[in-house]
């Protein structure tokens, strides 16, 4: 049950000095990850499917924010892998874009780009829907809806003035997901950044499993 993964990590968080979860954690199965902010997480985990882990821990006071997507019979399917590398290519190149003097608003007019070239490889989009996007509203967006990155510190979601320059040692969440209901998942994968002066920002999740074969041996080990 999703519960059940939930119970795990607190475990786990508990056990390694946290105080817990740092906001209300996430475990959706199946369709539920096509709804952003599912938290009842009282359903079961069915084989086939894939399970969004959106959870963070609270720890010396500072909150972490991170999502990964797993399958729950240990392999993805051809289709569900296709549409996680395309997630995990978007998260890529999002990540090197968090550079000082970007600006939020712009960097995710970017993504943007990057999402709808991947979401046409994915066969989701054709070049008509993006020929006849509305500019306020994407073409992207029926698949990915929510922001890429956002302040993070001693509040999951920590203040910051988003018209300003992006600077160093900031810290953002990188966070795409493509989400597609009438195929029964969704997929969202995040870690948390730190901008550097130069060069791509310090991944504070570096050593934590994100490809989709690391996870498969994981999960088959």
């Amino acid at each position: 049950m999703e519960y059940n993964i939930e119970a795990e990590l607190m475990h786990e968080f508990l056990n390694n000095r946290s105080r817990g979860f740092a906001y209300t954690p996430i475990i959706a199965s199946g369709n539920n990850a096509n709804v952003l902010h599912y938290i009842e997480n009282n359903q079961e985990c069915k084989a086939g499917d894939l399970i969004l882990m959106d959870v963070g821990a609270e720890y010396a006071n500072y909150s972490s924010d991170m999502s990964r997507t797993i399958p729950v019979s240990g392999k993805f399917t051809k289709r569900q892998k296709e549409v996680y590398n395309a997630v995990n290519r978007v998260k890529n190149e999002a990540t090197k874009l968090l550079v000082p003097g970007n600006i939020w608003k712009e960097y995710h007019v970017e993504v943007g780009k990057i999402m709808t070239s991947e979401l046409l490889g994915l066969g989701l989009l054709d070049k008509a829907d993006v020929q006849n996007e509305n500019p306020d509203w994407p073409a992207y967006k029926k698949y990915f809806m929510h922001g890429t990155s956002h302040h993070i510190g001693l509040d999951t979601h920590d203040y910051g003035i988003l018209w300003e320059p992006m600077q160093p040692n900031m810290v953002f969440t990188v966070e795409p997901g493509i989400y597609i209901p009438a195929e029964g998942f969704g997929i969202r994968l995040e870690d948390d950044v730190v901008i550097q002066k130069q060069g791509e920002p310090f991944n504070l999740m570096r050593n934590i499993p994100i490809e989709a074969e690391e996870i498969e041996e994981l999960m088959n080990g």
